[in-house]
């Protein structure tokens, strides 16, 4: 099926917004083509003319000055339409991308953390510039060009042919074999395209990590052994791209090796028809321009090709994830503006494919009830920080705030009032200020520096030259990984969020600042509820109630004196942080 559905889906978007375009478009194709079949035409009838009024013996020049002047004026004219063609068609398109960007990145910022651990980050941008590429130039270079061609071909196969039937059919024996070895090639270089992609992806990570891991390499002195890599990485590229040259030369030699046999074949036979009186010297010249006309044309079939074929596998890809089924959906209607008084947790469940990573989890958290959740490794307590604002949906269970199950409030509203910090402490190469107030974007400067003041790292800030307004590098560079954490937890507090989720987000804090910024977050007064989530016991001793988490399952609970004297899991953890003397014996 030559209308792929997906296709047929890309064409609905202009066809719905861009009627006015597309039908300014198609008026431009009609006229362009038409006068520029038209021009062989004139120019043989101009000939004929002149010949039969001057002879050949009394030539003048007037009439070939005519000539010219009639050429130029019907070429001025094609350029004229075929601007508004071309305008129009690239109009259309990037109207088209826009309104994929936009589909698409939306799309993306709600589709849960469910699709994005599956799936590369790489994939998702080549989708989102390559995929979307390659659909917007579909409309100019497939639909509108197909439009053009059909005109365009037909119009010359019937003006040759009503010439001379035979020497018009020799005139055309180009076209099937130019139109094969471009579409064969373009089809070739298509797949070679592909390859070259993924090759680049691969000399482009190559590339990114040893640039993002300068430092490991400088350290370890491994800079030849990087280069030998980078290199293998190259030649496989240079390789392939050589092998697009090849293909493409090949292309061009033997289309032009067959237009010229072609030509040659139909000056002999028309000469010889010429002598015979069986056209005349303008019909001949016709033909000859029209096959000159034709070439660049017939040439764009492999391009046609090229462009359905790519647009059908890009629009495929790219309609893979705007089709995606969202798994946490939003209820924009629920709204959800008040304190929050309790956050329950009750018999969640939650599983990885076919892997259970929560069992049957319960607790209470309130604004005088705090949580901490200890445990190895794989237990399970980074998935639980992130069904807390829904990030996922539990399999059993609810969670309920307030009384009211997560999964019916609207997620802006859950969100403000459920904000998690992460141990993956993401900042923006931006200002301080900037990512201090991302939730934010209008606090107040006051609101910011108060945030920091809590988080204690306004100390440090001020001793910036440019304080504030300081850059803090790509992905915070600039920052040691305690300082990273310190300004999360101050993009966290100026959020205003009443339960707050620190997933292993002060590991990098010295204990003394980390309790100055609990006490500080306890001294709010305002009804903050608190989740942390540890590998270190002295950030959660100090809380109301602690979680051990192993296997997905809650083993222990209790408060630290209570799990100190029951002398379980916790018990050895704690011995072995705050006692090693014990854990020894």
């Amino acid at each position: 099926m030559f209308f792929s559905p997906n296709l047929v889906r890309i064409l609905k978007i202009p066809l719905k917004s861009n009627k006015k375009d597309l039908l300014i478009s198609f008026i431009s194709i009609f006229f362009a083509a038409g006068l520029q079949m038209s021009i062989p035409y004139y120019l043989g009838s101009s000939i004929d003319k002149t010949l039969s009024v001057s002879g050949t013996s009394n030539l003048s020049l007037t009439p070939f000055i005519e000539i010219g002047l009639l050429v130029f004026a019907l070429s001025l004219a094609r350029g004229i339409f075929s601007y508004f063609h071309v305008y129009q068609g690239e109009k259309i398109g990037q109207y088209l991308a826009f309104d994929l960007r936009k589909s698409y990145f939306n799309k993306l910022q709600k589709l849960s953390f469910k699709f994005h651990d599956t799936q590369h980050t790489g994939d998702l941008i080549t989708k989102g510039i390559i995929d979307i590429e390659g659909s917007r130039m579909f409309v100019n270079t497939g639909v509108l060009r197909l439009v053009f061609l059909t005109i365009f071909i037909l119009t010359g196969a019937y003006l040759v042919i009503s010439v001379d039937f035979w020497l018009g059919l020799l005139s055309l024996s180009f076209v099937p074999f130019i139109a094969f070895i471009s579409s064969f090639s373009r089809l070739k270089l298509r797949k070679n395209w592909y390859r070259l992609q993924e090759q680049l992806g691969v000399l482009t990570r190559v590339m990114d990590e040893n640039l993002s891991g300068v430092r490991l390499v400088r350290s370890f002195m491994k800079q030849k052994y990087e280069l030998e890599k980078f290199n293998i990485a190259s030649n496989v590229v240079k390789k392939t791209t050589f092998r697009q040259i090849i293909i493409r030369s090949f292309s061009i030699s033997l289309n032009t090796l067959a237009f010229l046999v072609s030509m040659s074949l139909v000056v002999y036979f028309g000469s010889i028809a010429v002598l015979e009186s069986k056209i005349t010297l303008g019909e001949l010249t016709s033909l000859i321009a029209f096959m000159s006309i034709l070439q660049g044309p017939v040439r764009q079939i492999g391009m046609l090709v090229n462009s359905f074929s790519r647009a059908s596998a890009t629009s495929t890809r790219l309609f893979e994830t705007l089709d995606h089924q969202e798994d946490v959906t939003n209820n924009e209607g629920q709204k959800f503006n008040e304190p929050v008084k309790e956050l329950v947790v009750n018999n969640l469940s939650f599983s990885y494919e076919s892997k259970k990573v929560l069992k049957n989890i319960n607790f209470i958290a309130n604004p005088n009830h705090s949580i901490g959740i200890v445990g190895p490794p794989g237990a399970g307590k980074t998935t639980l920080s992130r069904l807390l604002p829904r990030f996922y949906n539990p399999d059993q269970g609810e969670i309920l705030l307030n009384g009211k199950n997560i999964s019916t409030l609207d997620l802006t509203d859950l969100r403000k009032s459920v904000n998690l910090v992460d141990q993956d402490n993401f900042l923006f190469s931006d200002t301080f200020t900037e990512n201090i107030r991302y939730g934010d974007p209008k606090a107040k400067k006051d609101k910011v520096t108060w945030s920091t003041e809590k988080a204690q790292i306004s100390t440090h800030i001020e001793k910036l030259p440019e304080k504030f307004d300081t850059l803090i590098g790509e992905r915070g560079v600039q920052l040691s990984g305690g300082q990273r954490q310190r300004l999360s937890v101050s993009r966290t507090l100026l959020f205003d969020s009443k339960v707050v989720i620190f997933d292993d987000s002060t590991s990098a804090i010295d204990s003394q600042t980390e309790k100055k910024i609990r006490d500080e977050m306890s001294s709010l007064g305002n009804g903050i509820s608190l989740v942390v989530i540890a590998h270190r016991i002295s950030s959660v001793m100090n809380l109301d109630e602690i979680l051990y988490l192993n296997n997905g399952e809650i083993i222990e609970r209790g408060s630290h004196a209570e799990l100190v004297k029951l002398k379980g899991r916790y018990y050895e953890l704690y011995n072995m942080q705050i006692n090693p003397e014990m854990s020894v014996k």
